[in-house]
């Protein structure tokens, strides 16, 4: 005999908040980190990017807007 798996209905949870103020500090460490490699290599590029995200999640903090399954929230 197999054992089966039962599987538990779990309680509906709210989404995941982005905090505002967690966003801010994330971009001042990503532009450090930014600073200290060259703008045109690879880890330069993946950090810009990560940069224009951050700056995007601001915006939409700022908004108080709802992000895929993350609810921002104002700090």
């Amino acid at each position: 005999m197999v054992p089966s798996l039962k599987l538990v209905p779990m309680p509906p949870e709210s989404p995941p908040a982005i905090d505002a103020g967690e966003v801010a500090w994330a971009a001042e460490e990503v532009a450090a980190l930014l600073q200290q490699v060259a703008a045109n290599s690879v880890v330069g590029m993946v950090l810009t990017q990560t940069l224009r995200e951050l700056a995007s999640l601001r915006q939409s903090a700022a908004a108080g807007n709802v992000i895929g399954p993350f609810r921002v929230k104002a700090a």
